[in-house]
């Protein structure tokens, strides 16, 4: 079972789903009541601080898993989950910056 678990691509497909997933936890547990999840990717948009939102999502959901395959020596799975983390920050640079 350990070794099903201990895969790169299981730790690179956790490791892009976390950070939406947690975009949108904080989205159903602090602004579901004030507004649609329209409404809040437009104001992202709007105020132009989608990709703060995106990297903290991505740096405080990612480090969870990270650090628990770490603990658990699941580090195939713990790399996946760093290569998503390296990708993601390469998305936001060319995002924030336009490289």
């Amino acid at each position: 079972m350990k070794s099903r678990i201990n895969s790169t691509t299981l730790g690179l497909i956790i490791g892009i789903l976390v950070p939406i997933l947690s975009i949108f936890l904080v989205f159903a547990v602090r602004f579901k009541a004030e507004m649609s999840l329209e409404t809040f990717i437009d104001s992202l948009l709007v105020h132009k601080i989608y990709t703060k939102v995106m990297a903290l999502g991505v740096y405080f959901g990612n480090i969870v898993f990270f650090f628990l395959f770490i603990k658990t020596d699941l580090l195939k799975a713990a790399r996946g989950v760093l290569l998503a983390t390296i990708l993601y920050s390469l998305a936001i640079m060319v995002f924030r910056f336009g490289m």
